[in-house]
């Protein structure tokens, strides 16, 4: 088992399986703006990157473009839904407990008055040092100032340091900032998506951290 003093969690589709709710903001954007449906996976596919790029993906498949609107809608819409089927997934209340002596954090690309709230009705923000989300001072993942921001904060050397996510940008950010790097092939992206972008650790299931590290 390789020790570990800080572990750094991406949000959706790492710790949370909120993918339904996601889906059905945009599929509601879609419609309120008059425009088709696009199938589930394609939007799927487009999570990971953030609101813009999600919405201007979305907008694009529809063959729409009023972004900016449509951002306002999806916005709007899903700060009333955040967490109508969201949950976190399968061991992720008993895989934090079992690490509550070590130091977490949680980084992810998804705005930050969404990313709190949503940990706070989940009961999974006190497991957190800090939360850092998109809006504030540091550019998205993959660029690694976050982290090395979080680094900084726990006082931590980068090889006691893990970031664990379920895409290719989690993956890059960790080696970006030269610490180690978790995927998990349960969450909104392809499996092969992370064993490609080489994380050191591939796991199916959230409980085997427990195994992994100490």
């Amino acid at each position: 088992m390789k020790k570990i003093s800080l572990l750094i969690f991406d949000l959706d589709g790492t710790l949370i399986d909120s993918k339904a709710d996601i889906t059905n903001c945009v599929l509601w954007t879609l419609r309120d703006m008059g425009l088709p449906s696009i199938p589930d996976e394609v939007i799927h596919s487009y999570v990971g990157n953030g609101v813009r790029p999600l919405i201007q993906k979305s907008v694009e498949a529809a063959h729409g473009s009023s972004f900016d609107k449509a951002i306002r809608i999806f916005e709007g819409y899903y700060r009333s839904h955040l967490i109508d089927k969201t949950r976190p997934f399968p061991g992720v209340q008993e895989t934090l407990e079992h690490f509550r002596s070590k130091k977490m954090a949680v980084c992810t690309n998804k705005p930050q008055y969404f990313t709190e709230p949503i940990l706070s009705v989940l009961k999974l923000d006190h497991y957190f040092m800090t939360v850092i989300g998109s809006g504030n001072t540091f550019p998205k993942k993959p660029d690694p100032t976050m982290i090395f921001h979080l680094i900084k904060e726990g006082g931590c050397r980068p090889e006691e340091v893990v970031l664990i996510g379920d895409s290719r940008v989690d993956i890059e950010t960790g080696k970006n900032a030269g610490i180690l790097t978790c995927g998990v092939t349960y969450g909104f992206r392809p499996a092969e998506e992370v064993h490609e972008a080489n994380a050191d650790f591939v796991i199916d299931s959230f409980l085997k951290l427990k195994s992994l590290f100490e």
